[in-house]
């Protein structure tokens, strides 16, 4: 693995969830922040330097990236700050608030490991239905876990006749805390998975391990005001979490799914 960093003086481990191993390197050309998997997919990284630059062009702080090959992603490092929830909802809103021209993406990336279906849609509720939900039971059920297509087949129904969406935003795709990094520069979100959808989603997904403070979605609302319909749809888009938890980390996130879907049926 050849880094573009010059001689470095320091690698040592930084936290950095299930799915990448994450390292701080000291070197002469300065401080770096290195994200590397064993066996990663070829255009795992890349992909993901593409998700940050997609982001930067919107206004949202994001990590700059060094460099981007098969086996690492290279980042610059931010020194560690205060927590300011409330800067971070401000900068989610304002990308919310940039109507895109259609739902999804122009090419897959990853959610996780796992690869994230995209292409284009003029419908919302197809474009969740058969990128979102529908992959993600497939490679379920594909697991040899025993499939039960009744509930899941009325939720289809449900979200054809009445899932709308506003307008088409670009999401981040994976908020959660740990996916927010405060640095002395202010926050900066990390570990994209973007797709252009109802920003409902992003908010939802904020909400599945553990939440924000009441900061946060009161500095949101205050460029963005949470679509009245949000109440009724939280549970909806916290399915799609919860499938790909399932995939990733067993059986047990299916089951909170389906009590998700049956609140639908």
């Amino acid at each position: 693995m050849k880094i573009y960093t010059g001689t470095i003086y320091l690698k040592q481990s930084l936290s950095g969830g299930d799915i990448n191993d994450v390292y701080l390197i000291n070197a002469e050309k300065g401080n770096f922040v290195l994200k590397t998997k064993h066996n990663a997919p070829m255009d795992f990284y890349d992909k993901e330097a593409a998700a940050l630059a997609l982001l930067k062009e919107h206004g949202l702080n994001v990590p700059k990236v060094i460099h981007s090959e098969a086996s690492y992603l290279l980042l610059e490092y931010l020194e560690p700050g205060k927590k300011d929830e409330a800067n971070a909802a401000r900068q989610l809103a304002a990308l919310h608030s940039i109507k895109q021209k259609s739902f999804g993406l122009e090419y897959d990336n990853y959610i996780g490991s796992l690869v994230q279906k995209n292409g284009t849609f003029e419908s919302w509720a197809e474009f969740f239905i058969t990128q979102r939900i529908d992959v993600q039971l497939n490679l379920f059920f594909k697991n040899k876990h025993n499939p039960d297509q009744t509930h899941w087949e009325n939720l289809r129904k449900w979200i054809r006749s009445n899932l709308v969406s506003e307008f088409p935003s670009l999401l981040h795709g994976d908020i959660w805390q740990g996916n927010l990094y405060y640095s002395t520069r202010g926050p900066y979100f990390i570990d994209p998975s973007v797709y252009r959808g109802d920003r409902m989603v992003d908010l939802a997904f904020s909400e599945l391990f553990g939440g924000f403070s009441e900061k946060f979605y009161s500095a949101y609302n205050e460029i963005l005001p949470v679509d009245k319909n949000y109440p009724e749809l939280k549970s909806l888009y916290q399915i799609y979490p919860l499938l790909v938890h399932a995939n990733l980390f067993g059986p047990g996130y299916y089951t909170s799914a389906l009590i998700q879907a049956k609140k639908y049926l």
